[in-house]
Formats: C-alpha cells, sequence, structure tokens
C-alpha cells in the first residue's frame, strides 16, 4: 500500500500547475475489479458493504431540510413587530418554535371567542 501524505492546499495548487499527479495512476489502474471489490470490503471505513446497505443510504446535504416525518406545523407570513423578532431569534436556534410555544402559552390563558 501506498503512504498517505497531507497536503496544504497551497501545495496541491503547486504540484498541479507543476503537472505532478496525486496518485498512482498506473499501480491503480492495474487493479482488477475483484481487488477493488476486497479492498472495499476490508477498509474499516466502509460501512455501504452490500447492496442492501447502499439501498438504506440517505444523501445528507447540509443546509437542505428534507421532508418532515409527520408535519405538525403549518407554514404561514406573519408581520410581528421587530423587537419581538430579534428578541426572540437572539436566543438562537430554534425560536420560531419558541415563537410558537408563546402564543400556544396565550392561548391556554386567554381562550378566544369565536364568531
Amino acid at each position: 500500500m501506498a503512504k498517505i501524505v497531507k497536503r496544504t492546499s497551497d501545495e496541491i495548487k503547486d504540484m498541479r500547475s507543476r503537472g505532478e499527479i496525486m496518485t498512482d495512476k498506473e499501480r491503480v489502474s492495474n487493479f482488477s475489479e475483484e481487488a477493488v471489490e476486497r479492498m472495499a470490503m476490508d477498509d474499516l471505513d466502509n460501512f455501504l458493504k452490500t447492496d442492501e446497505d447502499w439501498a438504506q443510504a440517505t444523501i445528507h446535504r447540509p443546509g437542505i431540510r428534507g421532508p418532515q416525518k409527520a408535519p405538525t406545523k403549518k407554514s404561514i407570513a406573519i408581520r410581528l413587530s421587530q423587537d419581538v423578532v430579534e428578541s426572540f431569534k437572539s436566543t438562537g436556534a430554534g425560536w420560531q418554535s419558541r415563537i410558537d410555544d408563546a402564543l400556544r402559552k396565550y392561548l391556554k390563558e386567554h381562550p378566544l371567542k369565536h364568531a
């Protein structure tokens, strides 16, 4: 096996500008498909070893939320006072849920009269 070497992004840019390759292309191109499969199965960091593993895998893209398992909230647009929004936002992530909790508590204490 080849030795793993860490390089900075500047070192990699310099190597590319000199036309140097960063893999042992000749050695890698001579691997048989069976050898590649065997190395993948022996790799301790490889947790996707079977077709079943791949079928259960999900792609996670940071910043993109997946569908809710059980949608319990309705997305709406609401205009609130700037100071109220800033106060809740200053408490960090989950501030919208805290507004929802505050409104729920208010409704418990002050039931609305329906027309």
